[in-house]
């Protein structure tokens, strides 16, 4: 394996870890400032600091917020209500059944490029497809089962979740229509991020943020970093290996949110957000997580390989894998 693979792997890798622990950060934060102040935060926070770089490394780039292509707006909008959505319904629900459920989104995505971008899903695809639908359902009984929300809670956080996944699928047929056509990854995304930092300051909260504690700054600093080094590693990983294998390793991070939180309830915080996951949900969500896998693996066959030769997007996307786990 060559320095550019295992940089790429690497660059995969943190931001698997990064969105592994995003959720319970976010959790975290909801208890203490709004929801629309939080995402505002987020993208303005990542917003100046691409903007800086780009402003010293690159300020041609910058001309995208000038005269921006109407499917950037499209993906920046289907991207804001896929963080608002995401924040919201965790507000309701526990991060990791928000983590498990938006699984949803990358075999959303990958039915609509059966439509949209011809592409083809092969007999094995398939099967991960029924496989991830079995194990969804499987851990929403064993949530039920451990009643750790109210069922109305649960059933609003999981529609607001299963909406923010849909918008995410929206913003990535977008994103990746743009990567067809030559837009850079970040220099998109300094719009993506520019787009709702400058509408949603008007439903932020400044006075809230005025009087959190040293403690929280340093929680909403890590969730707009987060935006920024997630996206930003995840764009540099798309540069150095097969969008498969970077797709494959950032489906991981459901798996990093449950053993995070299995390890945390151990330590009997107060702040830790409570989350009950039994055996059944455990499997469960191994069963998701290796269907969305199995959907998005690289078929080792050779209709699989027409497929993709077939489909100018297969390796241009910045953007496959979960949704903002992420938001």
């Amino acid at each position: 394996m060559n320095h550019s693979a295992r940089s790429g792997l690497l660059f995969a890798a943190i931001t698997a870890l990064l969105w592994g622990f995003l959720a319970i950060a976010m959790k975290v934060a909801a208890q203490h400032v709004p929801v629309f102040t939080i995402v505002w935060f987020r993208f303005s926070f990542a917003f100046a600091a691409l903007a800086v770089w780009f402003l010293l490394r690159h300020p041609g780039h910058l001309q995208i917020l000038v005269k921006p292509p109407g499917l950037a707006v499209f993906a920046a909008l289907a991207l804001t209500a896929n963080y608002l959505g995401y924040l919201a319904g965790l507000d309701y629900t526990t991060p990791t059944n928000a983590q498990i459920l938006i699984q949803t989104a990358p075999l959303m995505l990958a039915l609509v490029g059966i439509v949209v971008f011809k592409e083809r899903l092969v007999g094995a695809q398939w099967i991960g497809v029924i496989a991830a639908l079995v194990g969804f359902s499987l851990f929403a009984y064993d949530q039920r089962q451990g009643q750790v929300v109210a069922a109305s809670d649960w059933l609003t956080g999981n529609g607001l979740i299963f909406g923010a996944a849909v918008a995410w699928m929206l913003y990535a047929v977008g994103a990746k229509v743009l990567g067809h056509r030559g837009v850079p990854p970040q220099k998109l995304n300094l719009f993506l991020y520019a787009l709702p930092a400058a509408t949603l300051w008007v439903w932020a909260d400044f006075g809230v943020l005025a009087g959190l504690s040293w403690r929280m700054w340093l929680l909403m600093a890590f969730l707009g970093a987060n935006t920024l080094v997630a996206y930003g590693c995840l764009g540099e990983a798309f540069k150095r290996i097969p969008a498969y294998q970077v797709s494959l390793i950032i489906t991981l991070n459901p798996l990093i949110t449950l053993a995070a939180m299995a390890g945390l309830g151990t330590l009997q915080l107060d702040w830790v957000p409570d989350d009950r996951v039994g055996g059944l949900g455990y499997g469960a969500a191994l069963l998701v997580v290796g269907g969305v896998m199995q959907v998005l693996r690289k078929a080792e066959t050779r209709e699989n390989a027409t497929s993709q030769d077939a489909d100018p997007f297969a390796q241009q996307d910045p953007l496959e894998g979960s949704g903002e786990s992420t938001s």
